[in-house]
């Protein structure tokens, strides 16, 4: 009997590691310590913690550390090795931090404040597109490559001098597709970037924006088919040229194969609250927990929380602290309306306000997002974002999958789970 029950409990660890692997890990950096200069005397004490982990396309880095004390730039090789943060791919600003792990290859990230990363605030972490526990990994031709261009190129995001339409033109030509990043180079107080519907885009109107990026270098990942439209909402900057439409299409920049409609799940932009936008609830406290309810959210879904700066914020938190209304140690915290959030994990989800009096009067929400496929009425085709940061304008980086972007890989670990946990009950009975 002892052995039936030894052998049971090994299977079931053995489901739970393969379903982990497919769906992806947390990483707390640093773990207790955080993201902060190492004070152990221990120049290499992120390389230390990094050390005989197995990092996986799909999982999170979560830096914790205070705003204005600290950031995380991710940098290449060269800035690595002399802690220079001059031409970042991304800079946050905003702690905690969590930045999801799209691509395999290295990774290269430091504290941008003077002195930081020389004294040992900065993290290589090398990421595998596999599996840890011997299930099957997404083929190659099924995934397509990604590109991450330079708005712009060396002109980068600014009005045009000379030509109205030079974003057009930069533009024109080029392949985009699902995956691809747009790295927009700007002075944060002199320009932004707003992404707009169409009509706004042509008449220049950022009143209703779908979201509005404020602070410069702004990295933004391509996640659906179709036109996408950005502006500079400074007065006067659209109208005089400072204004990019791409096109999106679900391929392959390579000659591959593209992901036939049975491996690519669709994807939704969801307005929470709808006309309502994100406040606190008038007359009902239950009310955003109705707006979800019946809504089947997946992998590469985008929430857009609708509010007023100042007024409201979205804090990403755990289930306690869901419950609690406690953002004291909240995964992440947007501040800027209208905020957009990606869903890049199965599992559920925690959003509340964190202004005082906001959640527990009803200003949270709670979403299940599932690693599935909508039918093909769904209103925005597409998949899931897998950007690649720190490529080479106009370059690819090879192939590169998340969590939820490949179901047969999904569908293994599922039928795995079932088949191990058969076994284990079988044995224990």
């Amino acid at each position: 009997m002892g052995g039936k029950i030894t052998m049971a409990a090994l299977l079931v660890i053995l489901a739970a590691n393969l379903l982990q692997s497919t769906y992806g890990r947390t990483y707390i950096v640093g773990d207790s310590t955080g993201w902060r200069i190492p004070t152990i005397n221990n120049d290499d004490f992120y390389d230390d913690w990094a050390d005989n982990k197995d990092f996986l396309v799909g999982d999170i880095l979560v830096f914790n550390f205070t705003n204005g004390q600290h950031n995380v730039v991710e940098v290449t090789e060269a800035g690595y090795d002399a802690c220079n943060a001059a031409n970042p791919a991304s800079t946050v600003s905003t702690g905690p931090a969590r930045i999801t792990l799209n691509r395999t290859g290295e990774y290269y990230f430091i504290c941008g404040i003077p002195g930081h990363c020389a004294a040992g605030q900065k993290l290589n972490v090398e990421v595998r597109n596999g599996n840890t526990s011997g299930g099957v990994t997404p083929s190659t031709p099924v995934t397509p490559t990604t590109t991450t261009y330079t708005v712009g190129d060396s002109t980068g995001w600014r009005v045009p001098t000379n030509n109205d339409d030079f974003y057009e033109d930069w533009a024109d030509n080029k392949h985009f597709v699902i995956g691809d990043v747009l790295v927009f180079n700007f002075t944060t107080g002199q320009h932004n970037v707003a992404e707009v519907t169409e009509d706004a885009y042509d008449d220049c109107n950022t009143a209703n924006a779908i979201s509005t990026l404020t602070t410069g270098p702004t990295r933004i990942t391509l996640n659906r088919t179709g036109d996408h439209y950005f502006i500079c909402s400074v007065p006067g900057h659209c109208s005089a040229g400072q204004k990019l439409k791409v096109e999106v299409r679900t391929g392959n920049t390579t000659g591959g194969v593209a992901p036939s409609p049975s491996v690519t799940p669709s994807t939704t932009t969801f307005t929470v609250g709808d006309s309502t936008g994100w406040r606190v609830p008038t007359t009902n406290d239950d009310f955003y927990e109705d707006w979800a309810d019946h809504k089947h959210f997946v992998v590469g879904d985008v929430l857009v929380f609708n509010f007023t700066t100042g007024q409201h914020n979205v804090a990403e938190v755990t289930e306690d602290g869901y419950d609690d209304c406690n953002a004291a140690n909240a995964i992440s915290t947007l501040t800027t309306g209208p905020a957009r959030i990606t869903l890049n994990s199965t599992g559920d989800h925690y959003f509340i306000c964190s202004i005082p009096g906001h959640c527990s009067a009803g200003q949270k929400l709670k979403v299940e997002v599932r690693n599935g496929n909508r039918t093909s009425t769904s209103p925005t085709p597409g998949t899931p974002s897998a950007a690649a940061p720190g490529t080479p304008s106009g370059t690819t980086n090879g192939t590169s999958s998340s969590p939820g972007t490949n179901s047969a890989s999904s569908h293994v670990a599922t039928l795995s789970l079932v088949f191990f946990v058969s076994i284990a009950l079988t044995l224990f009975c």
